[in-house]
């Protein structure tokens, strides 16, 4: 009999049961759009930032060194010795390598290309890395995406060069030119095969080929750092948990990609480096996720505000049609309890018919959303619904207990009698 009763009288106020549907479908499709952006935004945004260039520095061991001689610069003898490139294929190999994106190893030494003294550094630009799980194309391509290149990257084997912008302009060369390179007394003629527009201090280098590099200078199999690019969680304002005191926190923090965990693991894997991180971009980085997540709390608690004022109006108008009703219904023996178990009857219904449909509109919005921002494909998230419905639930509650309220108060004689 209660069920019967309860759809006849949703069946008899379509239209009101679809602005309460809407209502609570709305608040609670922007809170499941928002939370599946917000499961995702770390890493989603950290890997846009991955464009500003790497977040770590791979060098020998005691390179950041620097003697103090009185004023005399002095080099670190150990830095100069540099360590093996084929270890740089071991960083795919460790606990963090699904969370490293791009590498690439450096020779740098000075040089006089075209008459001006600059930096001529050999690198990979779109190199091929054997691993485990099949070849790992890196280099300066994938870890520096923002730079704009003007005609190719030097090939491997090549007396070919890129240079930066501005010392292509003041050489007033151009790809497809030549450019004499003065290096240790001896002078060649190197094919320009593009212009690099980095900007900075790099605008004034010149690049060439890592294998190449490692032939003129001599130092065959040899690299003097690597520039890595991963994705970092910032590191947490306390000290890490004592292992002995507390063990479980010490390996969550462990498995936590903080910059110092990845910083120690690479260290251990690479063997006799120092690995340095960028520790303000990191930072920085963090600083853009909290207040992206502080926004999204935000727009959440406005959107289910706005959900529940919506039902709240909505059912207030609806007990205000029905209250013949409710009065008549109270006048042949219904008691209060019963008129609340059909409204919160009513209400439940709405809510979980909003809650499902809210879900699935937030998922397909956070999907267009995210996709269109950066780039990347969202699929349904199960783990939200339950969340969801529980949202939509409250909505439910909150916007129906002051019309409840004023539906229990009715005194059916003075409405019947009008």
């Amino acid at each position: 009999m209660f069920r019967r009763l309860l759809w006849r009288s949703l069946r008899a106020r379509r239209a009101r049961v679809a602005l309460s549907l809407a209502a609570v479908a709305l608040g609670a499709g922007m809170a499941t759009a928002l939370a599946t952006l917000a499961l995702q935004v770390g890493d989603d945004v950290a890997l846009a930032l991955r464009a500003a260039g790497p977040n770590f520095l791979i060098q020998p061991q005691g390179a950041s060194w620097t003697p103090d001689l009185g004023g005399a610069h002095v080099d670190a003898g150990r830095a100069l010795a540099g360590f093996p490139e084929a270890r740089v294929a071991e960083l795919k190999r460790g606990f963090w390598k699904n969370n490293i994106l791009h590498v690439a190893p450096e020779v740098a030494w000075p040089a006089r290309v075209g008459g001006r003294r600059t930096t001529l550094v050999g690198t990979w630009f779109d190199h091929e890395v054997p691993t485990q799980e099949g070849n790992w194309r890196t280099g300066l391509h994938g870890l520096r995406p923002t730079w704009k290149l003007e005609g190719r990257w030097p090939r491997d084997g090549a007396l070919e060069l890129a240079l930066g912008q501005r010392l292509a302009e003041r050489l007033g060369a151009r790809p497809g030119g030549s450019v004499e390179v003065d290096f240790d007394s001896r002078r060649a003629r190197w094919a320009v095969s593009g212009v690099v527009a980095a900007g900075g201090a790099d605008d004034e280098r010149a690049w060439t080929s890592l294998s190449e590099a490692q032939t003129v200078t001599g130092r065959a199999g040899r690299v003097d750092r690597v520039w890595m690019s991963a994705l970092v969680r910032p590191g947490p304002r306390t000290p890490p948990p004592d292992a002995a005191r507390d063990p479980k926190g010490y390996e969550r923090y462990m498995c936590t990609a903080y910059p110092t965990v990845v910083a120690a693991d690479v260290s251990r894997l690479l063997g006799d480096v120092e690995v340095i991180p960028a520790t303000e971009r990191i930072t920085g980085e963090a600083h853009i996720v909290l207040r992206l997540t502080l926004l999204m709390v935000l727009l959440t608690g406005a959107a289910l505000t706005a959900s529940t004022l919506g039902l709240l109006s909505t059912t207030t108008a609806t007990v205000v049609e029905r209250s013949t009703e409710l009065a008549l219904l109270r006048a042949i023996g219904a008691s209060r309890p019963q008129l609340a178990a059909l409204l919160l009857g009513e209400t439940a219904l709405v809510s979980l018919a909003g809650g499902l449909l809210g879900w699935a509109l937030g998922c397909l919005a956070a999907a267009v959303m995210r996709g269109g921002s950066w780039g990347g494909a969202t699929t349904f998230q199960p783990v939200l619904l339950p969340i969801t419905l529980v949202i939509a639930g409250l909505v439910g509650v909150v916007g129906t207990l002051a019309p409840l309220r004023m539906a229990l108060r009715l005194d059916p004689a003075r409405v019947l009698h009008g």
